[in-house]
C-alpha cells in the first residue's frame, strides 16, 4: 500500500485515525475559504472527498448545483460524484495520488468558475 501521507508531504497533511486532510491553496468563492480535501485510505485504494460544505451557503441543495454543473459545464468532470453533501471519488490503490489530487483541484476550479459565471450564488 502506498504511504499517502508521505507522498502528500508538500501539502503539510494532517493525519487523523480515519483520514488524511490536506489544504490546497485554491481560494473558493463558493466557500469563502481554501479547498480542503480528505483522503480515506482503503484496503484496495482510497477515497478523496471534500469536507461536505461546498454548497452550504447557497440556497438550494447540493444535488441541485452539482447536477446543473455536471449537465451544463463542458469541462472534464473526472467521474467525480456526489453523495449527500460530499463530493468524492474512489481510486484504485495504484492510481497516483498526486494525479488524483490534481483532478480534484481542477474539478473544484471548474465548479467554482461555473457557479460564479452563471450567477448561481
Amino acid at each position: 500500500m502506498q504511504n499517502y501521507y508521505e507522498i502528500l508531504d508538500v501539502f503539510k497533511p494532517i493525519k487523523n485515525e480515519e483520514f488524511i486532510e490536506i489544504k490546497i491553496p485554491v481560494a473558493m468563492d463558493l466557500t469563502f475559504n481554501i479547498l480542503s480535501l480528505k483522503i480515506l485510505p482503503l484496503e484496495n485504494g482510497y477515497i478523496i472527498c471534500d469536507d461536505g460544505k461546498t454548497f452550504k451557503r447557497l440556497n438550494n441543495t447540493s444535488m441541485y448545483y452539482f447536477n446543473i454543473f455536471i449537465e451544463k459545464d463542458t469541462n472534464d468532470h473526472f467521474d467525480i460524484m456526489l453523495d449527500g453533501d460530499r463530493i468524492y471519488k474512489k481510486y484504485p490503490y495504484d492510481f497516483n495520488i498526486r494525479v488524483a489530487v490534481n483532478e480534484f483541484v481542477r474539478f473544484f476550479v471548474y465548479l467554482d468558475d461555473f457557479i460564479s459565471n452563471n450567477n448561481l450564488i
